[in-house]
């Protein structure tokens, strides 16, 4: 299973991010890189602890296949230690990191020694598994024993395995039952209890038997308590065998007396083995990636160390005393403090591990992870302390990579909307005011789509780079995600925040290389302020988001500031994505038509069909704000086959109607071509209403041509071969290459309408144009300029020799009844707009404050949005407001003020009429109310 599986699998959100440790994972395609790179074995548990991902390291440590290490964790572990594990395990889901050392079960069944880390992974703020870290410690732990019984070794010396012991009883001269001395004799039990004490005397060599006799009686006489000494004994084969002889009593009231003979024979190569044995364990010590040392707590001396210890510190103290001035002056001074208790903890008796910093002459520093185990007297004190010490330098690079991947975007290596986060809250805690200043290059999509992500990473790198050469010094810059940053702009700016923004978007004038393209950015931007807008990290970031998307849906650079009235345009942003689900089936959608006319007779050569959406709370919807909607889901194909459907049973009504069928287009998404079938759904659709191919017109953006993608080009093929018309939009806006003309069948290009704007004045306009007609003739395609209004770019287009013309100067796009009798006529004439010369702005107009309550019963927090009150009766107020209020289906407060007056109602918005809401209120005595309140102050105004 990949790591972004697992994820996946034990994610109970799609949206909210995950959390080991505190960190953020942001990126798991990262994340994972660095879990396979961990020198030690990596996993994740479920909430039930099974295991549903580790790195290549578990497998290794286990002995087991990958395929089968996907179980619950008592599996690897002993019986005797599951309940312990367990217990561990169930603190980590209660959100505690632990740590612990138990064993494991090898696949060979042997068992490893495994110190383990479990740590809590968290998903809004709820534990939903468990991240491990184990590394075997099974050498070390070996190691320990060792030393252990070398140091035993050591005190022992001389001793080796006994060879004979028996008792004395010198009141009744007896010699207790010994199997060990029977054995020595030769000689049986029975025949033991009849030797005399002179048969035993006699066994005894004569020089050593009077110094014996001495020495025991002494014994006896209890002037001393113990004594040893080597003497010569007649054993079964009846040869003298040189033995040494230890006597001591067994207890302090006890008068039996306990004799050890140990055969002096094997001294020699007991010596010798312990030696061999002090060798190899030295080797081990040396091999071994780590510092080895027995250290005197009392004292500071260093009893032993091998070779590791030098490799860490580089130097040895002066006579081997480690004194607390030598360590200190070495340890960095942040881990004084915490090496100090640690020091404490030693000396009360209680092991422990400690991480800490060395800090070297030349500015180095080294981690260290050292462990001590204090090792007691028989009577309960210190003896010593064993000290293990790794070097963790590279674990803690690794945690800081770790940390980067939590806090710093990889691409862009900015920080992240975590750190973003942090640092707002740490200027919010410095009550220093701030605007917080989020701008989008709207392109990364797009250039995924059309490059490749590869391309997509060019392009976050070359405008986060932009970005940090651009801003001034004292603006913290962070980034959103995708092609989205913010800049957090502190009040002591020498500009304000909004010459800032300018500055920003003045950005898109210069060209981002993504080789070997020069991409142009739209860049967008949202504003909000600290503290006037909210004091809170998380609400000013949504704030100065909800104002970035209130800017990227206009057609050119722009900025918003952050008002309350966009708290509403993003609700019904929201609710239009809901409903525009069931917009075709609830037949709100329908299609209106512009046409295309001859530039010079007006004759009607096209048509163009355009979508709209009449929706039963928000009115009339425009394109912009619900194009882009259908574009994030696959809503696009419905809705883009529907339109094709609408427009092809149009055609067929007209023609009954008595009018000549001319060429219709329709609008298609760059993502219709990615999905197999589209060219069978036109087929259809032109079967069905017998129209001729060539009635059909697709109009495609040069984002489609862009992608490049095999199964666009084999689309616009076939549909070509069809006899079906393909019209390249919006040429000139953006790559604009004659490549595309060469490498697909073409055969309309449609002059983007930024041309007409100033094209009348504009010289450098005027030749672009006419650039773009001249290569349409040479690749003998149709030309239509859009966008044309009044009179003198109709002209200056006449003047171009530019054939064709839609724009609002000959007729804004109508319904299709309005366009059956154009089509009748066949000729339109072209009308300049005029303004009117009247003013409807009402005359009388009262500033509020209006809030949405419920929606649909469902209750609102809002903020307020202004308004403009102009006329009121007894069941309706009249008002004006720039923000799109529902009608019908919610509640609203309102809140009116003249001066010192003041009055608050509440209604229900259940018209638009002439550029005005019409609010009925919810009871009579508000309407009085409000009546009254106009009265007081109409004679003022």
């Amino acid at each position: 299973m990949t790591f972004f599986d697992a994820m996946q699998r034990l994610s109970r959100s799609s949206t909210s991010p995950l959390f080991i440790g505190g960190l953020e994972l942001s990126h798991p395609d990262s994340a994972e890189f660095f879990f396979q790179q961990n020198a030690d074995a990596i996993f994740f548990f479920n909430h039930l602890g099974e295991i549903i991902y580790f790195n290549e390291h578990l497998p290794t440590m286990l002995g087991y296949s990958s395929e089968t290490l996907y179980e619950h964790f008592a599996v690897f572990n002993p019986p005797e230690q599951v309940d312990a594990v367990t217990s561990f395990f169930e603190r980590a889901l209660a959100g505690e990191t632990v740590h612990y050392t138990a064993q494991g079960l090898h696949h060979d069944q042997h068992r490893l020694t495994l110190k383990i880390t479990n740590m809590p992974i968290f998903q809004d703020n709820q534990v939903i598994g468990v991240y491990g870290m184990a590394r075997d410690i099974t050498r070390e732990k070996q190691l320990e024993e060792d030393v252990v019984q070398i140091r035993s070794q050591l005190e022992l010396t001389e001793q080796v395995p006994e060879l004979v012991v028996f008792h004395y009883d010198p009141s009744s001269k007896t010699i207790e039952q010994s199997v060990s001395l029977m054995n020595y004799l030769g000689v049986s039990s029975d025949a033991l209890g009849q030797l005399s004490r002179k048969q035993l005397h006699n066994r005894i060599h004569p020089r050593d038997f009077d110094p014996l006799r001495f020495q025991m009686e002494r014994l006896i006489d209890r002037e001393v308590e113990m004594f040893e000494q080597e003497v010569s004994v007649l054993n079964a084969a009846n040869d003298y065998q040189l033995l040494r002889l230890k006597a001591f009593r067994r207890s302090e009231s006890d008068t039996v007396i306990a004799v050890v003979l140990y055969d002096l024979s094997e001294v020699s190569e007991a010596r010798h083995q312990l030696t061999f044995e002090r060798d190899q364990t030295r080797e081990i010590y040396e091999a071994l990636d780590a510092a080895i040392s027995q250290i005197d707590l009392s004292t500071g001396r260093l009893l032993f160390h091998s070779r590791g210890f030098l490799q860490i510190f580089e130097e040895l103290p002066e006579d081997l005393c480690l004194s607390q001035d030598w360590l200190f002056e070495r340890i960095d001074e942040r881990d004084h403090l915490a090496m100090q208790q640690f020091i404490e903890q030693l000396t009360s008796g209680k092991a422990g591990t400690l991480q800490y910093r060395l800090r070297f002459s030349d500015g180095r520093l080294k981690w260290i992870e050292d462990q001590q185990l204090p090792v007691f007297h028989l009577d309960g004190t210190i003896a010593y302390s064993n000290s293990i010490m790794h070097d963790i330098t590279l674990q803690k690079d690794y945690e800081e990579r770790l940390q980067q991947l939590a806090l710093r975007d990889t691409v862009t290596s900015l920080p992240n909307r975590v750190a973003l986060t942090d640092t707002i809250n740490a200027w919010i805690k410095a009550d220093r005011p701030f605007s917080i200043l989020s701008a989008s290059f709207n392109r990364i999509t797009e250039i995924n789509n059309a490059f490749g992500h590869a391309s997509g990473d060019q392009w976050l790198q070359a405008t986060s780079q932009l970005l940090q050469t651009e801003k001034p010094d004292d603006v913290f810059l962070g980034h959103l995600g995708g092609d989205e940053y913010t800049l957090l702009v502190p009040a002591s700016y020498t500009d304000d925040v909004t010459s800032c923004a300018e500055k920003l978007l003045d950005l898109s004038a210069r060209p981002i290389l993504i080789e070997p393209y020069a991409l142009f950015a739209r860049i967008s931007a949202g504003v909000s302020r600290f503290p006037e807008d909210s004091r809170d990290a998380v609400e000013l970031l949504k704030h100065s988001y909800t104002a970035l998307r209130r800017s990227r849906r206009e057609d050119h650079n722009a900025v918003h500031h952050y008002a309350s009235s966009l708290d509403i345009d993003y609700y019904r942003r929201y609710r239009l994505e809901q409903d525009l689900h069931y917009a075709i089936e609830r037949d709100q959608l329908f299609l209106e038509y512009q046409p295309k006319v001859d530039s010079w007779t007006g004759k009607i050569i096209g048509l163009e069909a355009l979508i709209r959406w009449q929706h039963p709370e928000w009115g009339r919807i425009p394109p912009n704000d619900f194009i882009p909607l259908a574009e994030e889901s696959s809503l696009h194909l419905a809705i883009g086959d529907w339109v094709v459907d609408t427009a092809c049973q149009a055609m067929k009504t007209w023609a009954r109607a008595g009018a000549n069928l001319i060429p219709i287009s329709v609008n298609v998404s760059p993502k219709r071509f990615l999905i197999p079938g589209f060219e069978r759904q036109i087929e259809q659709a032109l079967l069905k209403y017998s129209l001729s191919p060539h009635l059909l017109e697709l109009e495609i953006t040069e984002a489609a041509l862009i992608m490049d993608d095999p199964n666009t080009s084999r689309m616009l093929e076939h549909l070509s071969h069809l006899g079906v018309r393909i019209a390249l939009d919006d040429f000139g806006k953006g790559y604009s290459s004659m490549v595309y003309l060469q490498r697909y069948p073409i055969d309309v290009v449609k002059i983007d309408r930024q041309f007409a704007t100033h094209i009348a004045d504009d010289a450098k306009a005027q030749a672009i144009v006419k650039s773009i007609l001249y290569m349409a003739s040479v690749f003998n395609l149709s030309v239509v300029a859009e966008g044309i209004e009044t009179i003198r770019q109709l002209e200056t287009f006449r003047a171009l020799n530019c054939p064709n013309i839609q724009g609002y100067l000959f007729s804004r796009p109508v319904p299709t009844d309005v366009m059956q009798s154009f089509l009748l006529r066949e000729i339109l004439y072209p009308i300049e707009a005029c303004s009117l010369a009247g003013d409807s702005t009402p005359s009388f107009s009262v500033e509020g404050k209006i809030k949405m309550l419920t929606h649909h019963e469902t209750e609102l927090d809002f903020n307020y949005s202004d308004i403009h009150a102009h006329q009121t009766d007894t069941r309706h107020l009249y008002f004006s407001t720039e923000v799109p209020l529902p009608l019908n289906t919610a509640t609203f407060e309102v809140r009116l003020s003249e001066g010192i007056q003041l009055v608050s109602f509440t209604l229900t918005v259940i018209g638009f009429e002439q550029g005005q809401y019409i609010g009925k209120y919810t009871s009579s005595p508000e309407a009085e109310l409000v009546l009254r309140f106009f009265q007081s102050i109409r004679p003022l105004v």
